[in-house]
């Protein structure tokens, strides 16, 4: 592999990834999903609140972890009481969660413009070969890419408990996120069903948008070579 299509192809694993990362923020703070995984699941009677308080507290969540609430205090009715919905252990671990996401969005944009950047920089050099090296470096990253989340799937639909657990150990340095099913509200309200169908979307979703990109890349190529043989049908004439 020539070296710009070796660099093209890791700028566009760089966007590849980005793109992954906007689809993981863009389905975690979706408040439509959680409102139809909270009513398919009957998780608003398990936990013994309303649907209400139960998307109120949801609301206080995802509001803090995109910065728009400086905590997750929030107070809601269960089983006829008035109770603080998250505890200490929950408040502490959302703080880490907080941190971990506000890192993979500075990363994400790092990723995106700088593989777009370094992309059209190489391409731009390329001259004549553009499209072959825009069409290999895909094919090539998708390829790596690919590889990687099909693993991640296969482990995850295997055994979604040990995938689930052993995420939570690379990416923070405690144990916070072992939550007490008796006493935490938060891992009633999201149970391993939850995360099962929250990455799944995801996967989904990335797949039609890698598709879909890989599809106009195609169609790009078939109008090269349109326009190609006709002017060659031209020129003979």
């Amino acid at each position: 592999m020539k070296w710009h299509k070796l660099i093209a192809s890791l700028a566009s694993g760089m966007i590849l990834v980005g793109i992954l990362l906007t689809v993981v923020f863009t389905v975690c703070f979706d408040h439509s999903f959680y409102e139809q995984e909270y009513k398919a699941n009957g998780q608003a009677e398990k936990i013994g609140m309303s649907q209400e308080d139960l998307m109120k507290s949801t609301d206080a969540l995802l509001d803090y972890l995109q910065g728009k609430k400086d905590n997750i205090k929030v107070e809601a009715m269960m089983n006829g009481h008035n109770v603080e919905v998250f505890n200490e252990r929950e408040t502490l671990h959302m703080a880490d969660v907080k941190e971990l996401l506000d890192n993979a969005v500075k990363a994400r944009d790092i990723l995106l413009w700088g593989g777009a950047a370094i992309l059209a920089a190489v391409i731009a050099f390329a001259k004549w070969e553009k499209l072959s090296v825009l069409k290999d470096a895909y094919k090539y990253s998708v390829a790596a890419i690919g590889a990687f989340i099909a693993v991640l799937g296969c482990w995850a639909a295997v055994d979604f408990y040990d995938f689930w657990v052993d995420f939570h150990y690379l990416f923070f340095d405690n144990t916070l996120f072992f939550l007490d099913p008796n006493t935490s509200i938060m891992i009633n309200m999201f149970p391993e069903n939850f995360f099962f169908d929250l990455v799944f979307r995801i996967i989904v979703i990335v797949i039609i948008i890698i598709a879909a990109i890989g599809g106009s890349i195609h169609w790009l190529s078939v109008l090269k070579r349109r326009r190609e043989t006709k002017n060659d049908q031209c020129c003979s004439l």
